[in-house]
């Protein structure tokens, strides 16, 4: 073992009503982790927003040593993983925390915006990760605000479009998990809290109007591939789709199981982990087994 810190103790973070589970980012020499933690002397977490941050949202650590470099932001930490991007030539760190979007330099810790972003419900969570291209980033949740897609700049955002002040049915994507993929000017994803009535949907990029909805899927993760997505659903299902903004196109469907079809099935509820695709293996994980298909079958000699 190089080094370990325990941010619990460290940095006394407070269960909130969900737990945290952002994965760290590597850059440079920097290990960039969304921690936080609170107050030591905070009293009982508020019953409506939940405990106080304190300084510690977003902490930087030395990777060979584990030191803290920097920790900035009183926001507590979130589901979602940081995402790194460059743009105008200047590199950015965008992380969706628990009360919303924050805009920093990865370097240095400067914070260049926020923008608030969150359920105003205590039973709630953001761990879509933010979706960078060019200069816009589009961030969602599922609780309650919906998707928004910002244009940033050094000190400010703004906005292009947002779900904010739209009802439930007519938000243009509500994502719960997954984070959803770029393709062309549009954006692919799952939209809803629950299963039954989760959508597969098709948005354009810069107005948010929504192209195509599917349902009956589960709620969804995708991988693109070859102008294609592998699409799991917390059912187990897999699904092959064609990428296309017109309209959902499903070229192939299958239930993974034992005997050739015929046993028990391998994933068992809830697949929510997006499938993996590595050298012609493509991994998929359910709540107590991980299974590896091969893709690329090798020709015999």
């Amino acid at each position: 073992m190089i080094w370990k810190v325990d941010t619990v103790a460290d940095f006394h973070v407070r269960q909130n009503f969900f737990g945290v589970g952002s994965t760290p980012v590597i850059e440079g020499d920097l290990l960039i982790a969304q921690v936080g933690g609170s107050p030591p002397d905070d009293p009982a977490p508020n019953a409506r927003f939940g405990p106080k941050g304190a300084d510690s949202g977003i902490v930087a650590f030395d990777k060979y040593t584990g030191k803290v470099r920097y920790q900035v932001t009183d926001e507590l930490a979130s589901y979602a993983s940081p995402v790194l991007a460059t743009i105008d030539g200047q590199r950015w760190c965008f992380v969706l925390a628990r009360g919303g979007l924050v805009g920093l330099r990865p370097a240095t810790g400067k914070i260049e915006f926020r923008y608030p972003w969150r359920a105003r419900i205590l039973e709630s969570v953001n761990a879509s990760n933010p979706v960078v291209v060019g200069k816009r980033v589009f961030i969602s949740e599922t609780y309650g605000p919906g998707s928004a897609l910002l244009e940033v700049q050094p000190g400010a955002c703004k906005e292009i479009w947002t779900d904010k002040d739209k009802g439930i049915r007519d938000k243009s994507m509500r994502c719960h998990w997954n984070t959803p993929i770029y393709v062309d000017g549009y954006l692919y994803g799952c939209s809803g809290r629950h299963a039954e009535e989760a959508e597969l949907r098709c948005l354009e990029w810069g107005s948010g109007t929504i192209r195509w909805r599917k349902r009956g899927l589960t709620r969804t993760s995708l991988l693109l591939v070859d102008r294609h997505f592998i699409c799991l659903g917390e059912d187990g299902v897999l699904r092959l789709l064609k990428v296309d903004p017109n309209r959902y196109q499903e070229v192939s469907r299958v239930e993974l199981r034992a005997d050739g079809g015929r046993g028990e099935p391998l994933l068992n509820e809830p697949c929510w982990a997006a499938p993996i695709l590595s050298h012609g293996l493509l991994y998929v994980r359910g709540a107590d087994s991980l299974v590896c298909l091969e893709l690329i079958p090798q020709t015999k000699p």
